[in-house]
């Protein structure tokens, strides 16, 4: 997998970022955080047509059958989508300071989106900056995607300036993991994966990156996904996603 493109074949155009007074890329990364990372992430295959209710819901049940959702598992399908969509309503009415109903005509990948145990999908171009901390988000999501079996601790990431060179450190278990990730402008350098990965491996979890209905992933953006051969199954027939695991 190549993590500069989140896809197998080098068909996406870069669009880099202009840029922007430290506050605002503060301002910018927790709601990319909030909402590409938590929320409803940013499918770039999306379909702009209106997706139906009913479909919806079809594909509440199809991912809880490949193990979504499980904070849920005592609400039928119907009262997890009023569940997820009263979720969107309240944040989106604080990211615009009024009341606001972004709907729930969400595609597959934007419901998995809702569940972080399950799904870390996010964009490379991540407004990785000096004091952003965005591989310290990034390995705190781990965790999440995890299940919280890897629970890394004393997590910091330090830069020498605004260009690097970065040092990114934290505990899991009784070791130390130190690394310095390569600046690269706001792209996330493809290390942060490797390493996380490579502690998930060590606690025998399995992940598989998503690469869409079609095989070419989500443009600059990646979905991993934590998911067992089973699993991995129901979504390979019922979604017809395809998969890369190791």
């Amino acid at each position: 997998m190549n993590y500069k493109t989140g896809i197998t074949q080098p068909v996406v155009l870069y669009v880099r970022s202009t840029p922007f007074k430290k506050t605002y890329r503060l301002k910018k990364t927790l709601l990319i955080l909030a909402i590409i990372i938590v929320s409803s992430c940013n499918s770039q295959s999306r379909n702009e047509m209106k997706i139906s209710k009913e479909e919806v819901v079809d594909n509440i049940e199809i991912l809880r059958s490949a193990g979504f959702f499980e904070n849920y598992k005592k609400m039928t399908d119907l009262e997890v989508f009023d569940t997820i969509h009263s979720l969107r309503k309240k944040r989106y009415s604080e990211i615009f300071e009024k009341p606001y109903d972004p709907r729930m005509d969400l595609d597959a990948i934007q419901l998995a989106g809702y569940d972080r145990t399950k799904l870390l999908f996010i964009d490379l171009e991540a407004d990785v900056a000096m004091d952003n901390n965005i591989y310290v988000e990034v390995i705190k999501a781990f965790g999440i995607l995890s299940n919280n079996q890897f629970e890394p601790t004393e997590i910091e990431e330090k830069w020498k300036s605004e260009t690097g060179p970065i040092e990114v450190s934290f505990k899991s278990d009784s070791s130390f993991i130190k690394f310095k990730p390569e600046y690269q402008d706001d792209w996330l350098h493809e290390s942060v994966f490797k390493i996380c990965q490579e502690e998930l491996e060590r606690k025998n979890i399995r992940i598989a990156d998503c690469l869409s209905d079609d095989g070419y992933g989500y443009g600059q953006a990646i979905a991993i996904m934590r998911l067992t051969e089973k699993e991995q199954k129901v979504l390979e027939k019922k979604l017809n996603w395809k998969f890369t695991s190791e």
